[in-house]
């Protein structure tokens, strides 16, 4: 394997923390509450 400098690097979806403003489903930490509907439910 070749050691290749990195020129471009693209970020993943984990690298930065998502703030309150930009979260679509608000709950805590953990499974969908019960009562919410399911992703396939809402079109996703």
């Amino acid at each position: 394997m070749s050691r290749i400098p990195m020129r471009l690097r693209l970020a993943s979806s984990n690298d930065l923390a998502i703030g309150p403003v930009g979260r679509r489903f608000p709950w805590p930490v953990g499974h969908r509450p019960d009562d919410h509907p399911s992703l396939s439910n809402l079109g996703l």
